[in-house]
C-alpha cells in the first residue's frame, strides 16, 4: 500500500465508539481506531482508499497509515488498486464467529424462508450496531422486486424498515433518546420523521409497523420487533416487497400479522419477553 496522500474529502467524526469514557485507563484508544477502520468497509464499499479512510473516520492520516500497515502485517487488510484495500480472510473467521453466535439466526431461517415464499417477499432478521441495523439472516422468494440485501448488509437505524421494527419495540424515552442521538445526523430523517411518527400508532394498535416506500419508492415493507430476555427489543423481523402486490392493506391484512406471530415464536426460542403494553 502506497502511503496515504493528503484528502480533499473534508472528514466528518469518527463513530462514537472510537471514544472510550473520561478516565478510562483500560481503554485502548489505539485498537479502537482500527476496529473504527474496519468498520468503514461494507458491501456497498468492498475496497477502500488510505485517503478515504481518513476522511471517513476523521483520523489523522498518518494514524490511518500505521493502523492499515499494522493491519496488512496481520492480514486483516489487503492491499488492491493502487492504494485502496479491502478486508482479509481473517474477518470473515470473525464474521462467522459472530453468527455462531447469535443461534437464533439459524433456527429462523426455515420459517423466514416460508413466510417469503408464501407472500413473494424478501424477510429479514436484524440487529442494532449503534446507529446501524446489521442482518443476521435473510430469505428471499423468487419474486423480481427485491432489494439487493444479504447477511451483513448494514442499514441505517433510523431511516431503513427494519430500523423502524426494532425502535417501535423501545419504550418512550429510551426510543426517544435513541432517536436524539442517531436520527438528527441522518440527512433522510427530517423528511422521513412524520411517516415513523404515523406507523408508530400502526405498531401501538397492531403491533407491528408498515414503510410504505418512504426510502424506496414502489417497495413497501412491514417489521416488528423481537424481544429479549430483558423485556427490550433484541432484533427486528421485516418482510416486504414490490408495491404492486405488497399493497398497504395486503400489508397490515396479511403480512403483518404473520410478521407478529413469527416475531413471538421466535421470542419464545429466545427466552424473550413482551412488555405487558405491547399490543399481542
Amino acid at each position: 500500500m502506497n502511503r496515504v496522500r493528503r484528502s480533499t474529502t473534508p472528514s466528518r467524526p469518527a463513530p462514537e465508539r472510537e471514544a472510550g469514557p473520561e478516565g478510562d485507563r483500560q481503554f485502548v484508544t489505539a485498537l479502537a481506531r482500527g476496529l473504527t477502520i474496519l468498520g468503514c468497509f461494507s458491501p456497498a464499499r468492498p475496497e477502500i482508499g488510505g485517503s478515504e479512510l481518513a476522511a471517513l473516520t476523521g483520523l489523522p492520516q498518518p494514524t490511518v497509515w500505521r493502523l492499515c500497515h499494522t493491519m496488512i502485517r496481520q492480514g486483516f487488510l489487503v492491499p488492491v488498486n493502487g492504494d485502496k484495500l479491502r478486508p482479509g480472510i481473517p474477518i470473515l473467521q470473525l464474521g462467522r464467529a459472530v453468527l455462531a453466535g447469535i443461534p437464533l439466526a439459524e433456527r429462523a431461517q426455515a420459517r423466514m424462508q416460508a413466510l417469503a415464499n408464501r407472500f413473494g417477499s424478501a424477510t429479514g432478521l436484524g440487529a442494532r450496531d449503534e446507529n446501524r441495523m446489521v442482518f443476521v439472516q435473510r430469505c428471499l422468494s423468487d419474486a423480481q422486486l427485491l432489494m439487493n440485501l444479504r447477511i451483513g448488509s448494514r442499514l441505517p437505524l433510523a431511516t431503513s424498515a427494519v430500523g423502524w421494527g426494532l425502535l417501535s419495540g423501545y419504550e418512550e424515552a429510551e426510543r426517544a433518546e435513541l432517536i436524539e442521538r442517531h436520527a438528527a445526523p441522518d440527512p433522510r430523517w427530517q423528511k422521513a420523521e412524520p411517516e415513523f411518527r404515523r406507523t408508530l400508532q400502526d405498531y401501538a394498535t397492531q403491533g407491528f409497523i408498515t414503510n410504505l416506500g418512504a426510502f424506496h419508492q414502489g417497495y413497501n415493507t412491514a417489521a416488528a420487533p423481537v424481544f429479549g430476555p430483558d423485556g427490550r427489543p433484541a432484533f427486528a423481523l421485516s418482510c416486504g416487497g414490490s408495491a404492486v402486490t405488497h399493497t398497504p392493506a395486503f400489508l397490515r391484512r396479511e403480512v403483518g400479522p404473520e410478521v407478529v406471530r413469527l416475531a413471538v415464536t421466535l421470542e419464545a426460542e429466545l427466552g424473550g419477553r413482551r412488555p405487558k403494553t405491547e399490543p399481542r
